[in-house]
């Protein structure tokens, strides 16, 4: 089993960050399937994990979060990336991809809401003054009527 598939996509990404602010220290291997390292958060305090390559939930790590508990906090998505750099690279990529899709969608959102925007503009320019006033006047009384208790009563 993966670690992305057991780890939340949060853990995945602030494991991410401390791997690149290299706030992994002292990594190293206790045999071939474990590996030792202490992870320094962003307030200085350090925590102590023990990474098993073989059995990813038996893992630990001593902060609050993940101590006495077979979860993967960031502080192991760290050292895994610290000791598989090439994973750590692949998942900025599709970080990178996912970000760049969805400023696309946004974009493309925008432009449709601008349209939208133009339509409705344009209709409303051409509207006599009297039928634009009794629109308005509709809209706000039809408003104010979602809001009248004793339109709730009938």
């Amino acid at each position: 089993m993966s670690i992305f598939d057991i780890t939340r996509h949060n853990s995945l990404r602030r494991g991410y960050e401390y791997y690149e602010l290299k706030h992994v220290l002292n990594l190293h291997k206790i045999n071939d399937l474990e590996y030792e390292a202490i992870v320094r958060n962003g307030e200085n305090h350090e925590y102590q994990v023990r990474f098993n390559l073989k059995h990813l939930r038996k893992s630990t790590c001593t902060c609050p979060h993940a101590d006495g508990r077979m979860i993967i906090c960031k502080h192991k998505v760290a050292v895994f990336f610290q000791i598989f750099p090439q994973e750590a690279k692949i998942f900025k990529e599709e970080i990178d991809a996912q970000e760049k899709e969805a400023e696309l969608l946004y974009q493309i959102h925008l432009r449709k809401q601008r349209e939208r925007y133009e339509e409705v503009k344009a209709y409303v320019d051409q509207l006599p003054l009297e039928t634009l006033k009794e629109t308005l006047i509709g809209y706000i009384m039809a408003e104010h009527d979602e809001e009248d208790e004793f339109t709730d009563l009938y």
